[in-house]
């Protein structure tokens, strides 16, 4: 029941809320309708078909035993046709849009897109036993595959739950205030700080086991540092709250 859990609150939930505010924000900063006609109720569809495979099979206890990457084969496969039809709507969508600026909620959204869509193919590198079968084995064993888990692991938590809902963020926070982003400097040394330290700091799940001192000692260092984004982005929006931006951040 655990990984229904886990996968309802962050897969069903926020996946769909990430879904639903990434299109909905694209087109709006962007000026432009959706690429595609059909792609975004794909995307859509496609995407509550991945969240009902999932669930049964962990009911029907047909998992891979990996924390948050539970899907066998077949739903992760599935899974991975949506998430590129995503992707294409969502650059077909920019590279349609009548705004030169890219407004900076849609880095973030498609930092979570692309890095969300490394971490799940690499992670559930898998042979199947049978083509009609739902069985595999994860092509890495061992502390490769302990490694590679929380990498991914990890980095879920930082692209899905973290790098997609500050899009939101820097979307909604300064359109309900009424005003603009308090720094667009500071939103920009945010956002790269982010993308560059996160992803290194899945070692720190493996702290005392069998991977290398080194692997668990960069993990450590790197997510100390990963405070600096964590205060940008908290400095940001707080202050897009309580003060407007200067007079030269107002044009952009």
């Amino acid at each position: 029941m655990r990984p229904v859990h886990t996968s309802a609150v962050i897969f069903a939930f926020g996946g769909n809320a990430l879904i639903a505010t990434s299109l909905y924000v694209v087109q709006r900063t962007c000026r432009a309708r959706l690429a595609g006609k059909w792609s975004p109720w794909f995307v859509f569809w496609g995407y509550q078909l991945f969240l009902v495979l999932a669930a049964t099979g962990y009911v029907l206890g047909v998992t891979q035993s990996k924390e948050y990457a539970e899907p066998e084969w077949y739903v992760d496969i599935w899974l991975t046709i949506v998430w590129v039809v995503y992707f294409l709507v969502f650059v077909g969508t920019i590279a349609r849009r009548r705004e030169p600026h890219i407004y900076v909620a849609n880095w973030f959204y498609l930092a979570f897109i692309v890095t969300v869509a490394m971490l799940h193919i690499v992670n559930n590198l898998a042979v199947p036993i049978s083509l009609v079968g739902s069985k595999s084995y994860i092509i890495y064993s061992g502390v490769q595959d302990a490694m590679t888990q929380w990498w991914y692991g990890h980095n879920a938590v930082g692209f899905f739950l973290t790098a997609g809902f500050l899009g939101m963020m820097y979307y909604f926070v300064p359109k309900r205030a009424e005003r603009p982003i308090y720094s667009y400097r500071l939103s920009v040394v945010h956002f790269w700080s982010l993308i560059f330290i996160y992803i290194w700091a899945g070692p720190h799940h493996l702290h005392y086991t069998a991977l290398p001192d080194w692997a668990q000692t960069l993990g450590m260092t790197f997510s100390i540092i990963l405070w600096m984004p964590s205060w940008g982005g908290m400095i940001n929006g707080l202050m897009t709250l309580s003060a407007p931006g200067t007079s030269s951040e107002r044009t952009r």
